[in-house]
């Protein structure tokens, strides 16, 4: 964003936010590991990823645009709309606030996740009822935001080095 509130998109952040789009959507649809309450995917990881590496345009646009694709192509669309604004903001929350330390990183995933989190949540909620949604969705989702941080930060410190002409 510029001084003056507005985004000023360059072909490269058009570009990145587009592969990370296709990551995130492969990444959710490929990786699924069932777990007691639902499934875990590695799209958050690719959003984290992105959002550290290339910051809070590309890890927004392509976490939320991925993130949707995946439910459109698996048959959740009605979620799609969901996902687009709760992984688009956690995304581009996480990228504008990440930092260089690990500290800083683990602290955007803390202001980022809860986007995702209470977005997610509601829509539960809505669909199922309060029960599931805080029994079933609740859990799975800060898992879900754990791991994606627990892979993402080792992955994005191997990848920096030998993306420097894109950063």
């Amino acid at each position: 964003m510029t001084d003056s509130g507005r985004f000023d998109l360059t072909a490269t952040d058009v570009a990145l936010s587009a592969v990370v789009g296709a990551a995130v959507a492969v990444a959710t649809m490929a990786i699924s590991i069932p777990m007691g309450l639902g499934f875990l995917n590695f799209g958050e990881v690719v959003i984290y990823t992105a959002a550290f590496l290339f910051g809070g345009v590309v890890g927004g646009l392509g976490g939320g645009i991925g993130a949707a694709v995946a439910d459109v192509v698996l048959g959740y669309a009605f979620y799609a709309p969901i996902t687009l604004v709760a992984k688009g903001i956690e995304g581009y929350v996480v990228g504008r606030l990440a930092g260089e330390s690990t500290r800083s990183k683990a602290i955007a995933v803390a202001a980022g996740a809860p986007f995702m989190i209470v977005a997610y949540v509601i829509a539960r909620a809505y669909l199922e009822g309060i029960p599931a949604a805080l029994l079933n969705e609740l859990p799975m989702d800060i898992i879900q935001a754990v791991v994606g941080f627990a892979i993402a930060l080792p992955l994005s410190q191997a990848l920096q080095s030998r993306l420097p002409e894109l950063r």
